[in-house]
């Protein structure tokens, strides 16, 4: 032994280099491995990554502690050497494990930090000294000095190593690459593989390691200077994430900039106490076209009145902490008022509120815009007196149950010989017989009377209070005089009469469309009679029509006697020519009157109930000639059939509906289920109903005849329907008369906005086909392409 110690041999450094490179490979392996491109990789995969590092590390790193005590040159004790591989293996497998595990960690606080690594230079530590003592039994001194300085410095790689792991890993998670990297993955590993090689110089001899008195503290001076790099790496990465962290806050300042002075819109910034701080360039346009100071002043003083008050509330509760929307109305210059739509929101600064935004919206053609649709809804578009939807709600009102029954007349006025003169003259100077007629009619009755077009040539007035037979027969005659005078109209002397049929309330009857209904039958007594004159409602020649009760009872077996047939008008695309649907359409062939138009019988259907029934059977026989042309091999396309407001109103109408299309095995999205306006004056809320669950059911709804004036189009986008059908009294008049021109362009742009399909009815010459194209309306029906057509001549197939 004394012959050994005797001996000295030099370290050998090719082993030291390739240990130093094993823990390099280690240190890498953490590094890369920890680093994950996606957080849901991180989330599926850890574990498993986690573990294979481990392992991976591990195995570079048991080479580089193998290899360190083989560079000694000192014997070995071989008998150990087993359990040396085993014990290294075991050892840095556990420290690999724990610095991976950190990594790996989203929770990185301090104390997490130094115990991971305090447990990896403790492990370390552990294994070095045990396998040293191991390996070089017989051949140790204690030099304590020396381990003394050998565990602080261990810990303070372990330190930096861990620190060094922790950032690279974060860094590299948001995308962020250090060009220090690779040095402080290489350093990394030399301060790892020298840890073993100062335990080992703490308890060898100087001389048995070839150190002399003044060369023995070189490795420890070495170590303490890569330590001392190992700390200073660290801040590289952190400069790194702080400039990328800059450079993304400046970028968002610049978006919230963009955000704030490119808004279309004028936003305004308040403080706490309301004050007006800020705004944006399009505020400071507004600013100048009000010509009042906003920067300075109290938002709510630039308000008066209700609306000041309004405002006021608004702002509350936005600095209260609650997002918030209104529109107000903003007086300015001359009495002009601006419309304003306002979208405030708090801002909050560590928590606490210290003012507002404030998106302001100009919304006075949006308002103006609804203003003439609410117009539209209520008032006829040519002579601007009510229309029927607004003499209707007028009518219930006043036959409310709470109403006290207070009395009134109802007239129900129609022209007679208008027909006459629209063929002779045209529809336009039509339209202004109209229009002068309306303004006739209001002159001779009482300022209080409520006057409504109805569609055509009628008109309904309400005169409230009258119920003195005398004086209602006064101003009838008045009104009859008045239209047999000549109307002087583009140098045309037009003669007109009048025919009115009177109905009050409550001598004859009770309800609104009770009321309408004998003001109607009296206003066709009164034509039949000779027209030019008015008829009081009489109960008993109301009953006693022998040609009524007669064609109802005709009706009643018209269906058994096979006196009914479909006639199916198609709808085409005017792009392609093709054509994409059917409306079938009934006749009734009477074996002595001929052919009787459905004008005539519809509304004895409808009055009489048979209606129902009528109805039911039309869609059966629709489906199966649908079905028929299928098995003939045309293409299905859907195949529309009317409902009226009365069967709409049927409690079981969807299930008889589904029952016939099951019965039939007939798809129900090949079907199409056409409403009139008037529908929804009838208890609105069913009809929603049922609409809806037709809709879920595959079958489409449309509405027939829109823009006649009886719905309100503010209700629109609640109604369950997938198409309109425009009017034909728009599209007759689209070329020759600009407001009908203006409303069909307003209803088609509205259902576009809307999500519905347009179709134009009454299509009849080339100038509508063009102008709709133009206005995007692709579908059309109208005498232009196809009248109604028996089955055996409607085919699939293109315009030519």
């Amino acid at each position: 032994m004394n012959t050994i110690l005797e001996t000295t041999i030099p370290v050998h450094w090719l082993y030291v280099f390739i240990a130093a490179l094993a823990s390099m490979v280690g240190c890498a392996v953490i590094v890369i491995g920890s680093a994950w491109s996606s957080p849901s990789l991180r989330n599926q995969y850890m574990k498993k990554r986690q573990r294979m590092i481990a392992l991976v590390g591990a195995l570079a790193f048991s080479t580089s502690h193998i290899l360190i005590p083989i560079s000694m040159n000192v014997p070995i004790t071989m008998k150990y050497y087993g359990f040396h591989l085993v014990f290294t293996i075991i050892g840095c497998y556990g420290a690999v494990f724990a610095a991976s595990r950190y990594a790996f960690s989203s929770w990185r606080g301090s104390m997490q930090f130094f115990m991971t690594s305090l447990t990896v230079a403790v492990m370390i530590l552990v294994f070095d000294y045990a396998n040293t003592l191991y390996l070089f039994r017989g051949f140790l001194i204690w030099q304590p000095e020396l381990i003394l300085m050998t565990v602080p410095i261990a810990i303070s790689i372990c330190l930096a190593v861990m620190r060094l792991f922790s950032l690279s890993s974060r860094n590299q998670q948001h995308g962020l690459r250090s060009p220090t990297l690779i040095f402080g993955t290489i350093t990394s590993g030399i301060g790892l593989s020298g840890i073993p090689l100062l335990c080992a110089y703490s308890v060898l001899s100087f001389d048995q390691m070839g150190l002399t008195e003044k060369s023995y503290l070189i490795p420890y001076i070495f170590m303490i200077f890569v330590a001392t790099c190992l700390y200073a790496i660290p801040d590289s990465f952190i400069f790194i994430r702080e400039q990328k962290e800059n450079r993304e806050m400046i970028q968002r300042e610049q978006y919230y900039s963009s955000l704030y002075e490119q808004n279309p819109d004028s936003v305004i910034e308040f403080d706490i106490n309301g004050v007006i701080t800020g705004i944006n360039r399009r505020a400071q346009k507004m600013s100048s076209e009000l010509g009042k100071t906003l920067i300075g002043v109290r938002a709510t003083d630039l308000l008066e009145g209700e609306q000041k008050i309004l405002a006021q509330e608004h702002l509350e509760l936005v600095l209260s902490g609650h997002s918030s929307t209104i529109d107000l109305e903003l007086s300015y210059q001359k009495n002009r008022t601006l419309s304003i739509a306002l979208t405030s929101i708090p801002i909050f600064v560590h928590g606490k509120i210290e003012g507002a935004y404030t998106i302001v919206k100009n919304i006075t053609k949006r308002k103006r815009d609804q203003e003439t649709i609410r117009h539209l809804a209520y008032h006829d578009e040519l002579t601007g007196l009510a229309n029927r939807r607004s003499f209707e709600t007028r009518l219930s009102m006043y036959t409310m149950v709470d109403n006290h029954h207070s009395p009134f007349t109802l007239f129900f006025i129609d022209l007679d010989r208008f027909k006459r003169i629209n063929d002779l003259f045209g529809h336009a100077f039509g339209d202004a017989v109209i229009r002068h007629s309306g303004l006739v009619l209001k002159s001779c009755l009482p300022k209080d009377s409520f006057v409504a077009r109805m569609g055509g040539d009628e008109f309904t007035v309400i005169i409230p209070g009258l119920s003195d037979i005398e004086e209602i027969k006064k101003i009838a005659t008045k009104v009859v005089e008045r239209f047999v005078q000549p109307f002087h109209i583009e140098k045309h002397a037009v003669k007109l009469s009048a025919s009115i049929g009177i109905a009050r309330f409550p001598e004859d009857g009770a309800s609104a469309g009770v009321l309408t209904q004998r003001a109607d039958t009296a206003m066709y007594t009164a034509k039949e009679n000779g027209s030019s004159q008015y008829q009081f409602y009489d109960a008993v020649s109301d009953q006693s029509s022998l040609e009524q009760i007669m064609l109802e009872n005709d009706l009643e077996q018209a269906i058994d006697n096979n006196q009914l047939k479909l006639v199916y008008q198609p709808k085409f695309d005017i792009r392609t020519g093709l054509i994409i649907g059917y409306e079938a359409l009934v006749r009734w062939y009477h074996p002595i009157l001929g052919e009787i138009p459905p004008l005539s019988f519809i509304p004895l259907a409808e009055k009489s109930g048979m209606i129902i029934a009528l109805e039911q059977w039309v869609l059966r026989t629709a489906c199966l000639q649908s079905k028929k042309w299928q098995c003939e091999g045309y293409d299905a396309v859907p195949i529309a059939v009317n409902v009226s407001p009365i069967h709409l109103m049927k409690p079981d109408i969807y299930e008889t509906i589904i029952k016939t299309l099951k019965e039939l095995d007939f798809d129900p999205t090949l079907l199409e289920i056409e409403i009139t306006e008037s529908a929804m004056m009838h208890n609105e809320e069913h009809v929603i109903d049922i609409l809806s669950k037709l809709k879920q059911s595959g079958i489409s709804v449309s509405m027939d005849d829109f823009g006649t004036g009886y719905s309100s189009l503010s209700y629109l986008h609640n109604l369950p329907i997938g198409c309109l059908k425009i009017d034909r009294s728009f599209i007759r008049k689209i070329t020759v008369d600009k407001d009908s021109r203006a409303i069909a362009e307003m209803i088609i742009s509205m259902a576009k906005q809307l999500g519905l399909k347009i179709i134009a009815e009454g299509v009849e010459t080339e100038e509508q086909v063009a102008l709709l194209k133009e206005w995007k309306c692709y579908n059309v029906q109208g005498f232009y392409y196809s009248r109604p057509l028996a089955p055996e001549n409607a085919i699939h197939s293109r315009v030519s």
